[in-house]
């Protein structure tokens, strides 16, 4: 997925696809700490609650799709 790079008020600003923000609960005003890697860049939300990490939410992907028959169920 790309991403743009565009001049803003405050120096540059990063825009990025909605799903990716969601994935890794980024929303306006959430500071994000960009580290240099020999790679590339890194940003780091700050700000995010400490029980998240991608590793948990694709556990819990992993959980819910499992369950999702019955999920479904109690839901009707």
């Amino acid at each position: 997925m790309l991403s743009k790079v565009f001049q803003s008020s405050e120096g540059l600003s990063l825009a990025m696809p909605p799903e990716i923000a969601d994935r890794y609960h980024l929303a306006p005003d959430i500071e994000v700490e960009v580290i240099p890697t020999d790679d590339g860049i890194l940003l780091k939300p700050i700000g995010v609650g400490s029980w998240f990490s991608v590793e948990w939410e694709r556990a819990l992907d992993t959980v819910l799709e499992w369950h999702r028959p019955a999920l479904e169920m109690a839901g009707e």
